[in-house]
């Protein structure tokens, strides 16, 4: 669990875009991220991570974040800038959105993988 959070913070610092920074941290954790071993992080492959680490900063299991469960993860500009509808809260919907936008920026080639 601490590991799902711990590389999800990883992640989620990089919520600005940084496709450089991504790729460090890619390599850090390839491993748990590359399920089938082949060397390269599918789309799938992060979607089912990323999925799995939104359960788990979900301390409260409400559906939603709170800037307190992602204060380790996330500062008041990434969080503000996850949660699109402004609400004070992020979705599950608006955290994939953000994630999945994060990895399409790393995807320099286009093959929907890291590598």
């Amino acid at each position: 669990m601490k590991s799902i959070i711990a590389i999800t913070a990883s992640l989620l610092l990089l919520c600005t875009g940084a496709a450089t920074a991504q790729q460090a941290m890619y390599e850090g954790h390839q491993g748990q991220l590359d399920t089938d071993d082949n060397g390269a992080v599918s789309r799938q492959e992060y979607q089912a991570f990323m999925t799995k680490a939104f359960g788990a900063l979900d301390t409260d299991k409400n559906g939603a974040l709170s800037q307190a469960e992602t204060a380790d993860v996330l500062n008041a500009d990434q969080f503000a800038a996850t949660d699109a509808n402004a609400n004070g809260r992020v979705s599950r919907d608006e955290f994939m959105n953000r994630v999945m936008k994060d990895f399409a920026a790393a995807d320099k080639s286009g093959d929907r993988s890291l590598q």
